[in-house]
């Protein structure tokens, strides 16, 4: 097997650059917090160095261990005696010194790893090893038979050819960790020869775990995420760690996102508690002035939006969500003056030309309307509800085909929105369209929509429909149109 490029590296860009190469198999990785450490079991490191090399003392160090352990009674679990494997597992989650090598799936888990500080508490490089092990010649997996009836003894025993094999084993019954740290144990009698290793410089440690944390969350609690874990992370040699600002900020985010309205808050009033710098506490305010506008507590959200803008006059968001509150209070001229200000702002600030469109809309400014709603889809194609606002307009506007064209747009990017059915069949009506038009009432009144509130809501009733288009409804339309 040709051996694979090796590199130092610094930065978490580096490290992509050097685990793209191995895309020709099945790898694993294991990452060390000291570049001299060995690819080997940490039972190697109990033995004399002249016998590092033998097998049979490898199998007797792990046989006594298992020994002494079935004598204490430690291979009960939940009545039932766990095989050799299963308990050198737990042994080596609680940290004694066993036959088997852990590695993980994950590259990045590994790098994690190897950005630890080494165990002497110096300054060290780390490493990552690559192994390649779908070379059945050198790998078998561990199957459940050898789990259930093999003993220790099984896994160090010579082939038809004379050699060691190597064993990969992913435990079926995984715990908390075994999944977060994505882990595959290696064992047996041969030596790891790896297909590459890369040096983590320590000068880079720190940098490249904050990118692991920012980019792919990868945290000691998220390796950790077990009891065990909980309490190594507070442990008394642990440094107290202040709140970070940018996490509850995030967990404000997310809650607001899944709806959790009440936890938002909490959330964002810990960012404003730890008065973090103005661009983030100018977030927090926002955020929060958003949340308090989805509970239907529009004044409050229209105080933060302010004490947002105060902190930061350029955060374009807040001035859109403040002229949404202002709008669901009746102040049509402070929303349009607000959403004015986000666009002299950002130029691309397609939420507000979409919500200029809808207060010019309803203040029957309709031709300012079209050409704000046309603007927001110019900067944003796939935006359905503006194509929903600008038919309404043009259909207003009394360009029936214009609307029935962006009614279909709306409809291609969200088909659920069941009150575009509902327009689209009104626009069909006043064409006399009638098999159209009963499609797409029909097909609104099956995703829940009640068409005839929203008939009499527009027409209020048939003959007003009637006089004001001068279509005469076919019965049978009449009727859908008039009972429940």
């Amino acid at each position: 097997m040709a051996r694979k490029i090796s590199r130092r590296i610094k930065s978490l860009r580096g490290f992509v650059a050097w685990a793209e190469q191995f895309t020709d198999g099945k790898y694993l990785f294991r990452g060390v917090s000291r570049q001299s450490y060995k690819l080997e079991a940490s039972a190697y490191r109990r033995l004399p160095e002249g016998d590092k090399q033998k097998p049979h003392e490898l199998r007797k160090v792990n046989r006594e261990l298992l020994e002494r352990a079935r004598l204490l009674g430690h291979a009960l679990r939940d009545g039932q005696q766990r095989s050799d494997l299963e308990l050198l597992a737990e042994l080596q989650h609680f940290g004694a010194a066993t036959c088997l090598i852990d590695f993980t799936r994950n590259a990045f888990i590994a790098l994690w790893f190897a950005c630890q500080q080494s165990a002497s508490g110096d300054a060290a490089n780390g490493k990552v090893f690559a192994v390649r092990v779908d070379d059945i010649a050198r790998f078998r997996t561990v199957t459940s038979e050898q789990l259930s009836s093999g003993k220790i003894d099984d896994f160090f025993e010579v082939d038809d050819n004379g050699r060691y094999p190597l064993y990969q084993w992913e435990p079926k019954r995984q715990h908390n960790r075994i999944i977060a740290q994505q882990s595959v144990f290696i064992l047996g009698g041969a030596q790891i020869q790896a297909a590459s290793e890369c040096i983590i410089l320590k000068s880079g440690k720190r940098s490249i775990l904050a990118s692991l944390e920012k980019i792919l969350g990868i945290t000691e609690a998220s390796i950790y995420p077990d009891f065990d874990g909980f309490a190594r992370l507070n442990a008394h040699n642990r440094r107290h760690i202040q709140p970070d600002p940018g996490a509850y900020l995030q967990r404000a985010i997310e809650a607001h996102q899944e709806g959790r309205w009440d936890d938002a808050i909490v959330y964002y009033n810990e960012v404003i508690r730890l008065e973090p710098d103005d661009l983030t506490l100018a977030e927090a305010y926002s955020g929060r002035g958003m949340t308090y506008s989805s509970k239907n507590e529009v004044d409050r959200a229209i105080q933060d939006y302010n004490t947002a803008i105060e902190l930061n006059p350029d955060e374009t968001g807040a001035y859109v969500h403040r002229g949404i509150a202002y709008w669901l209070k009746g102040s049509v001229d402070l929303a349009i003056q607000d959403y004015n200000a986000a666009i002299s702002l950002d130029a691309d600030a397609y939420e507000a030309y979409y919500y200029l469109g809808c207060a010019t809309l309803g203040e029957d400014e309709v031709n300012n309307a079209i050409s704000n709603f046309s603007k927001a889809i110019e900067l944003k194609p796939e935006f359905a509800d503006a194509y929903k606002e600008r038919g309404i307009a043009y259909f207003r506007n009394g360009e029936v085909d214009l609307a029935l064209r962006d009614y279909t747009g709306a409809i291609e990017l969200d088909a659920d929105d069941a009150t575009v059915y509902c327009n689209r069949g009104f626009a069909h009506l006043t064409k006399g369209a009638w098999d159209e038009a009963v499609a797409d009432l029909t097909t609104a009144k099956d995703k829940g929509l009640d068409i005839v509130a929203a008939f009499h809501n527009v027409y209020e009733s048939v003959t007003n429909f009637e006089q004001k288009t001068g279509v005469q409804l076919p019965e049978a339309i009449a009727e859908l149109l008039t009972q429940p």
